[in-house]
């Protein structure tokens, strides 16, 4: 087990000089093997420290307490400091309505987080690997449901995961170490403990060399897992455009390719809990547009444009503007007004010139309001008369945001359309003398 263990330490680069590193102990036969490992080999790990954290759930009363006291004599006799925290997983369970794996899972990696270690051990063995492979096969797992025990994950390290339960068992005796059991683990009332006493068996008495054939069957999924992820995050990278992403792309790829690019699409948006079905929902907006309700958050995809969040419902408006003004507030977000001379034009680009509005061509009252249904704008430097709705499907942009899109007018109809540009009837000219410009403020501190 030493030499396996050395080495996947190694390949995997999970320690450093220097590392302080927190061990996860129940007093379980994989825990103490790995905190005595550690200890004992830590000065040829560069290990700067090692200290022993055990957390009583309250879930198995007396027997829960008998396992932090002899989790206390292991720490003692390997002369490890050893945390001790206890947390009500049943009363935390009960408010928030996890299950109690699940409650008690969250509550120990807080817990272990809290302590600030550079790096956090646990002991999850090959054995874990294997039950967990069969727990999320039978559940439909993707490739990287099968693969849902890394090496490393952030600050966690798990260096027992080339090992099996049984050459775990031979290093305890070798050494001369003790350790106990779960009273839980012996009965096949958890779906576990199904695939531990029966299926994981009958898998060796099918190949004797089983853990060999798995690890192999496991690395050939990494390669591929692998390759995927960084395909979709290029996909990904390549059609996203500010908060939202351009669909063309993605409907022209792969299937495995998209279906990856999308769960990468939902991770960047929080979805804790990413379901197959989340990720067919969201792939068939992409490909025929809608919607689709993804429990943290809804998608849509619109115009090959795919967002997420619920659409603003902005009302009807109509607000009047006063040149002199700096600030105009409206229901669709506040902009900042700029007065402009002759001289300030000199030193402008191109793309704050054409949005420029020659004070002396406006009509009447100058007001923000609501686009009209129908109505249409010569816009400056384009030569004909578009429609809004042509220029926004040109832009693809989604219904649902055209109504924060800032139309500016007059008594005669547009002079500036957010986005877009200043109408060529009020456009800036070598004869302007006073011109405005606006710009939307990002926040009211702006």
């Amino acid at each position: 087990m030493t030499d396996k263990v050395t080495q996947t330490i190694k390949k995997h680069n999970m320690l450093e000089p220097g590392d302080t590193v927190g061990v996860g102990i129940s007093g379980g036969a994989d825990s103490v093997a790995l905190l005595h490992f550690l200890v004992n080999n830590k000065d040829l790990l560069g290990i700067e420290s090692v200290t022993a954290v055990h957390v009583n759930h309250l879930i198995r009363g007396d027997e829960a307490e008998r396992d932090a006291d002899f989790t206390k004599e292991v720490c003692k006799n390997l002369g490890v400091p050893c945390k001790v925290v206890t947390v009500d997983v049943p009363g935390e369970s009960e408010k928030t309505g996890e299950s109690i794996e699940t409650c008690a899972r969250r509550l120990r990696y807080e817990i272990f987080e809290s302590f600030g270690f550079r790096k956090f051990a646990t002991a999850h063995n090959l054995n874990d690997r294997m039950e967990t492979f069969f727990f999320n096969l039978a559940r439909g797992a993707s490739i990287s449901g099968l693969l849902s025990i890394p090496y490393v994950r952030n600050s966690y390290i798990r260096p027992l995961l080339d090992v099996t339960r049984e050459e775990i068992e031979k290093y305890l005796q070798e050494n001369g170490l003790t350790h106990i059991t779960d009273s839980t683990n012996s009965c096949d009332d958890y779906t576990r403990n199904k695939i531990r006493h029966n299926l994981i068996p009958q898998m060796f008495e099918l190949n004797p060399s089983f853990d060999k054939a798995f690890l192999k069957c496991e690395e050939s999924l990494e390669i591929t897992n692998g390759y995927l992820k960084r395909e979709a995050e290029s996909l990904v990278n390549a059609c996203r455009d500010g908060d939202t992403f351009q669909c063309e792309k993605l409907k022209q790829a792969d299937s495995a390719l998209r279906l990856t690019a999308i769960s990468q699409i939902l991770k960047e948006q929080n979805v804790k809990n990413i379901i197959r079905d989340y990720v067919y929902a969201l792939e068939h907006i992409i490909l025929f547009g809608g919607s689709a309700n993804l429990c943290e958050c809804t998608a849509h995809c619109e115009r090959d444009v795919l967002y997420f969040g619920e659409a603003e419902e902005i009302p009807d408006f109509s607000v009047k503007i006063d040149i002199a003004s700096k600030i105009a507030e409206t229901p669709c977000g506040n902009f900042k007004v700029y007065n402009l001379l002759k001289k300030d034009l000199q030193n402008f680009n191109k793309q704050h010139f054409n949005n420029c509005i020659d004070c002396d061509r406006i009509k009447g009252q100058l007001k923000i309001r609501s686009r009209i249904p129908g109505e249409s704008v010569k816009l400056h430097g384009r030569g004909i008369t578009k429609t809004l709705k042509q220029l926004f499907n040109e832009k693809k942009i989604p219904v649902s945001k055209r109504q924060k899109i800032a139309v500016l007018a007059d008594d005669e109809g547009i002079v500036w359309l957010e986005g877009f540009g200043v109408c060529e009837r009020c456009a800036v000219t070598e004869r302007t003398v006073n011109a405005i410009m606006f710009l939307r403020m990002e926040d009211k501190n702006d």
